[in-house]
């Protein structure tokens, strides 16, 4: 698993698709895509983003389409784009109020990125001065899992254009997400960093169960807990701009959780997951469309199995009954 020579030192994954999720979708993406790209460029830190995109809109053009038209000096050798056809949706999904399956998504991603650092993240997401200076410096360690405390911008600033100046003032924050020992999982899905060989000795998030979307982020906090690896908090944050969050829309669902677009708060995640090999789509036959743009054709040769038998444990003994292996 370890990355070619010319790789970045950093891959960060990000997912989307066209619904303008939390209004101006595509907008607040391109803003947050283009200061960091320029911030870590500053900075020296050699780079690329993964973009996948997960049970794209019918009728609409693919965001990732999009991306590339509007950021043409970024691909393909710093954006590349993957889009999952929609059926892969239908195939894995067991919950029919859930429309996307974020980790799913963002494992295709992991599985693809070339770096020797992976960052998931998410689309609205920037860096602050000290998570750039920490990956300035390369002062990373293996089998070490970051984390960094996320700042909530307030809704009503004018951030366009983003400057640090906005980000770095006190009053325009709305709330500081802080992270806590042993497992540091408050809002971890904006910001895990850790070395590609770990993330692929993990499998990524958990593919098994799949009528959540909520608290993956978290369950992979506690994956990697268990595995023995290192947790480690940042003391540098990164900032959140844009409504459509959890937040903001959970108490809506207060009273009727099974009807929440993320999947029921109440599932335990503190269970260990074991991927499939094939986790990450990794079997997904991969289409060109363009420089940096690939379609991951379906095939049900890609989804993996529910239940895998072979993990199934029977009885040593029953009675007079021979012993039936499924290795």
């Amino acid at each position: 698993m370890t990355p070619s020579t010319d790789a970045p030192f950093l891959t960060i994954v990000i997912t989307g698709r066209n619904d303008n999720f939390g209004g101006d979708f595509t907008t607040r993406f391109l803003r947050a895509l283009r200061f960091n790209h320029d911030q870590l460029a500053a900075a020296g830190v050699s780079h690329e983003f993964v973009f996948v995109e997960w049970s794209p809109i019918a009728g609409k053009p693919w965001l990732a389409e999009v991306l590339a038209e509007r950021c043409p000096h970024l691909v393909p050798h710093t954006l590349t784009c993957y889009v999952a056809d929609r059926a892969y949706h239908d195939a894995f999904n067991l919950n029919p109020k859930l429309q996307f399956h974020e980790f799913i998504a963002k494992n295709i991603g992991i599985r693809r990125g070339r770096g020797a650092y992976i960052l998931t993240t998410n689309t609205d997401i920037y860096f602050s001065r000290g998570v750039l200076d920490l990956l300035r410096r390369r002062a990373l360690e293996p089998r070490t899992l970051y984390r960094a405390p996320r700042v909530d911008l307030k809704d009503d600033i004018d951030c366009d254009p983003m400057d640090w100046s906005l980000l770095e003032d006190a009053r325009n924050y709305e709330m500081i997400n802080e992270i806590r020992p042993p497992h540091y999982t408050n809002a971890s899905g904006d910001f895990l960093l850790l070395d590609r060989d770990s993330c692929h000795a993990l499998r990524g998030f958990n593919e098994v169960y799949r009528v959540a979307k909520i608290h993956m982020d978290s369950n992979f906090c506690l994956k990697a807990y268990s595995s023995g690896l290192t947790l480690t908090p940042l003391d540098a944050p990164v900032y959140h701009v844009g409504r459509g969050t959890l937040n903001s829309q959970m108490k809506q669902y207060a009273h009727r959780p099974a009807d929440a677009p993320w999947g029921d708060t109440r599932w335990k995640s503190a269970v260990v997951y074991d991927n499939d090999p094939g986790w990450g789509l990794w079997n997904a036959p991969a289409q060109p469309v363009r420089d940096g743009l690939y379609y991951l054709e379906f095939t049900f040769a890609a989804v993996p199995p529910l239940v895998a038998l072979e993990r199934v444990v029977l009885p040593a003994a029953r009675g007079g009954s021979r012993i039936i292996s499924l290795a």
